[in-house]
């Protein structure tokens, strides 16, 4: 069985190759409550956990994101935190700490690993397969097209925690176009503009006779759906005069629930309609002013901001390949955050809205899953010669030098090169009778320096030489780097004179002990799994965020907030604008 999995900041989804086409499995599709029934979310799951707040056990997917206190989401992103060097420590010489910062979060009254957290979602949606009695023992799994390496082998390191071995780490864009080539072959380029909850890739790709070959990818890494609940809240509260310090951090959380609802509400209001907010009796009971008018209007100025910020890869990988927007045939939009009315618009503005494929040929929610899966049926053999796919490297592969005062970027692998790739480049040790050489290995960008933030430090590794000499050219060594067709990078070190190999492996170790992020892990997510039949030992918020100076808070009771939409009535005016509502529930 060929499976596909969507590993997403707000939602995943699984889908498999039955032999003929793709089906999606709704891994948790019995659990959507009556106010989330729209298209496609039968079939997603959502990526949250959280504490039962009566039976303090552990749950997952609907019931943690809509039925709990404190549900944990956004755990992708904690995989994906970048790193530069280290600033304000040494930094003398050429060292930069190869660090990922791995997080902690509380679940119940415990501590776990963010990859751990991971793991527990993968573990749940390989139960929910098995529940349909198919197994989910390995898959292509689709990471963010700008993801770090860090973020790249800390997925993998979470989806092998969780029961299910990655075949290959797939770009979400590339999984898209897959889907949507594969159910309408046109030939042509593509620009797929992937915006979902936690990120925006903007990829190009090439589709001719089965083959797909990826241009130039751009994007950013924290900017998406989670943004705009951010930007919604914020506006509500200003409404309402209503303060952070006024709500407890489990009641904050609890109202973003609604606060995604009203995003999602708002899709659907004109833009001379509004929508009424209303703050349930017990939460906030100093504030006098419990309901607010949100109009489209004034939501659209919230987000514009985030909007404009998100056109900017789009213009970066048109400047790539030095194009136009004439020459892209097929813009696919996925991800909920893409099918917000003013992100198409504006998208539509920048590149023509002719050349926007409607969502019913391109199913924003599942295509990057749909993809994964056919991706999965080539590994396998299953779609004969039809499809060949040609995939490129996300970002500039090198080393640090010195340069002055900052460490330079020394190019290997240069970004856009197609797997597989490889580069190779010679090393000398720095003083005379050293016993080693150090080989720091950077993910960059050409013209940024080693030390920036648009570089990400994967690993320090220490070659050992066979002998100590004086002279450092009699210890010259060749270091060849090479990233297979699934984007897993080797590493191999030769001594230049005598051919012997003296390091070959696989960078997969981002933490500056040299410790492979899945090692003892498996013993932590067997406890916290644990829990979805044994209660937590005590009261404590549900699920927090780790901070040393944080103690818990107190669990407030459920809370239940009401959206009514209200769109303007043609038929009642003044001075030509629509003035009478029309309500309806939500």
């Amino acid at each position: 069985m060929t499976f596909g999995i969507d590993f997403g900041t707000s939602n995943s989804v699984v889908a498999h190759w039955n032999g003929h086409t793709t089906e999606v499995l709704p891994v948790d599709g019995d659990n959507v409550p009556a106010q989330w029934q729209m298209s496609e979310f039968e079939q997603l799951f959502p990526s949250v956990l959280s504490v039962r707040d009566l039976q303090r056990t552990l749950c997952f997917g609907w019931e943690a994101k809509t039925g709990t206190s404190e549900p944990l989401d956004a755990v992708k992103r904690m995989l994906g935190t970048r790193s530069g060097a280290e600033k304000d420590g040494d930094t003398d010489g050429l060292e930069v700490t190869a660090q990922l910062e791995e997080h902690h979060v509380w679940v119940g009254s415990e501590k776990f690993h963010s990859t751990v957290a991971a793991a527990s979602l993968f573990s749940r949606m390989k139960e929910g397969v098995s529940a349909q009695l198919l197994d989910l023992s390995d898959a292509v799994v689709t990471v963010p097209a700008n993801a770090t390496g860090g973020a790249r082998y800390r997925t993998r390191a979470a989806a092998a925690l969780g029961g299910v071995k990655v075949r290959a780490l797939l770009n979400e864009p590339t999984a898209a176009a897959i889907s949507y080539a594969h159910d309408v072959p046109i030939p042509g380029r593509f620009l797929v503009f992937d915006w979902g909850g936690g990120t925006i890739d903007v990829t190009v790709l090439e589709y001719d006779d089965g083959l797909f070959e990826e241009q130039t990818s751009r994007g950013i890494t924290a900017l998406g759906g989670l943004e705009f609940d951010n930007a919604l809240a914020k506006l509500i509260q200003q409404k309402m005069g209503l303060t952070a310090d006024q709500l407890t951090k489990a009641e904050r959380r609890r109202w973003r629930r609604s606060v995604e609802l009203t995003k999602i509400a708002l899709s659907s209001v004109p833009m001379d309609g509004a929508l009424f907010f209303d703050l349930p009796v017990g939460l906030a009971p100093s504030i006098s002013r419990r309901e607010v008018r949100i109009t489209a209007a004034e939501y659209t100025e919230a987000i514009t901001p985030l909007i404009t910020r998100a056109m900017e890869p789009v213009q970066q990988a048109l400047e790539d390949l030095a194009i136009t927007a004439d020459d892209i045939d097929s813009i696919l939009m996925i991800g909920g955050t893409s099918q917000i009315p003013q992100v198409r618009h504006a998208l539509g503005e920048l590149l023509g809205h002719d050349r926007i494929v409607d969502s019913g040929l391109c199913r924003p929610m599942t295509a990057v899953a749909r993809g994964a899966a056919i991706y999965a049926a080539s590994l396998d053999g299953e779609l004969g010669d039809d499809s060949d796919f040609s995939l490129v490297t996300s970002y500039d592969l090198g080393t640090a030098f010195g340069a002055g005062g900052q460490k330079g970027f020394r190019v290997i692998i240069r970004r856009n090169a197609t797997l597989p790739a490889e580069g190779s480049s010679t090393f000398h040790p720095e003083t005379p009778g050293a016993s080693s050489v150090r080989v720091t290995v950077i993910e960059g960008e050409v013209g940024y320096p080693a030390d920036s933030d648009r570089s990400f430090p994967l690993a320090n590794i220490e070659v050992p030489l066979p002998t100590r000499e004086r002279d450092v050219r009699r210890n010259m060594i060749e270091v060849k780097f090479r990233y297979n067709e699934s984007g897993i990078l080797r590493f191999t070190a030769t001594h230049a004179e005598t051919g012997v190999v003296l390091e070959e492996r696989e960078i997969d170790s981002f933490g500056p002990d040299g410790t492979p992020l899945q090692q003892g892990l498996d013993d932590e997510l067997t406890r916290l799994l644990a829990h979805t039949v044994r209660p937590f030992a005590d009261g404590s918020s549900s699920v927090r965020h780790l901070s040393a100076a944080e103690t818990a808070n107190a669990r407030p009771a459920p809370i239940d907030m009401s959206v009514r939409v209200v769109e303007a009535d043609p038929a009642v005016t003044v001075n030509g604008e629509p003035q009478g509502v029309v309500t309806r529930g939500l």
